[in-house]
């Protein structure tokens, strides 16, 4: 392992040329601002670099400068000798990007999840950082790189969505120090909050009641849980609404300690995206490890490949034991 990874990772894009970057399916705005951040620093160094998400970039996300230049497929005349993935644990989480990546690729990992698996060909893993905008933000300035508004709009996005506010324990002085800057950069805290939070359709809040219609609460109050699933979408007409949010609505039951959202994919049959919130007394990512997936003590997920019932039986299983173990 590199005694300096970040060092270790400029010295390999100084050297290079030629970069795909790609983050992992179902994005959220770590991954997109990460990506964005990341594709600027490139460009302002003279590469050539092309953004490509498996899935995509969700609606809300739309607002951020650049985005409608992340592809969901490598453009046929883009011929890339390094694929940097950011914020996947494992390789397998970008999805059919993962194909890009076999071969000849230099692959340069760039995560901040505890359960990342090393799977680069250059491995820079930081657990304490808050999200992995904050690792490029150090980037950048290892670059001696000025921070545009531009830059600047997509680093806050990652931050501020991966600590949940910067209400999460991943929130840190440096965290917030980083912020300060982005502020005087031109960075305006109400509006950003207002483009990522506020700007919710009529649809995704019916969406949110009818899921959040399904929770259930269990193991003495200890458990809650809820659903979604293709009939809910479309019932409402809808397949690609933003649901990073409705995990936090049982989470703030008074005494729950972990909490669990299934999600069935709205066109795909037998595809469940499975998300963990914990209190902190239950590390739910090794519950996601065990289950294929992995991501923080307290935030993770997994999906898996079954019908929302098996998939439910199973995952209720596995957190069942854990809260069991707390309490022997």
């Amino acid at each position: 392992m590199d005694s300096n990874p970040l060092k270790r990772v400029m010295k390999e894009i100084t050297s290079r040329n030629h970069f795909l970057i790609t983050s992992h399916v179902n994005p959220e705005g770590d991954a997109i601002g990460s990506l964005i951040a990341m594709f600027s620093l490139l460009v302002k160094m003279g590469k050539k670099a092309v953004m490509v998400n498996s899935d995509g970039v969700p609606d809300y996300l739309m607002f951020m400068p650049m985005s409608d230049r992340i592809h969901q497929d490598l453009p046929s005349e883009f011929h890339p000798e390094t694929v940097i993935v950011l914020d996947c644990p494992v390789k397998e989480r970008v999805g059919r990007i993962a194909d890009y990546m076999n071969g000849s690729k230099y692959v340069i990992n760039i995560d901040h999840h505890v359960s990342n698996s090393y799977f680069g060909d250059v491995n820079w893993v930081e657990e304490e950082a808050s999200s992995v905008g904050e690792m490029i933000y150090d980037l950048i300035k290892e670059a001696g790189l000025d921070i545009n508004k531009e830059t600047a709009v997509a680093l806050y996005t990652a931050m501020i969505t991966d600590t949940g506010g910067f209400n999460y324990d991943n929130t840190s002085r440096k965290t917030h120090e980083m912020i300060g800057e982005l502020v005087e950069r031109g960075i305006s805290p109400r509006k950003m909050q207002s483009e990522i939070f506020e700007k919710k359709s009529i649809a995704q809040i019916r969406l949110l009641g009818k899921t959040l219609s399904t929770v259930k609460v269990e193991e003495d109050g200890k458990l809650a849980y809820m659903c979604l699933t293709k009939n809910m979408y479309k019932e409402e007409g809808v397949n690609d609404v933003s649901t990073e949010e409705f995990i936090n609505y049982p989470r703030s039951i008074k005494g729950v300690v972990v909490t669990i959202f299934f999600k069935e994919h709205p066109e795909k049959d037998g595809n469940i995206s499975v998300s963990f919130r914990s209190s902190g007394e239950v590390d739910v990512n090794e519950v996601a490890i065990r289950l294929g997936g992995g991501g923080h003590k307290m935030a993770s997920g997994c999906t898996l490949k079954e019908n929302l019932k098996d998939a439910m039986a199973e995952v209720l299983d596995e957190v069942r034991s854990a809260i069991k173990e707390i309490e022997e």
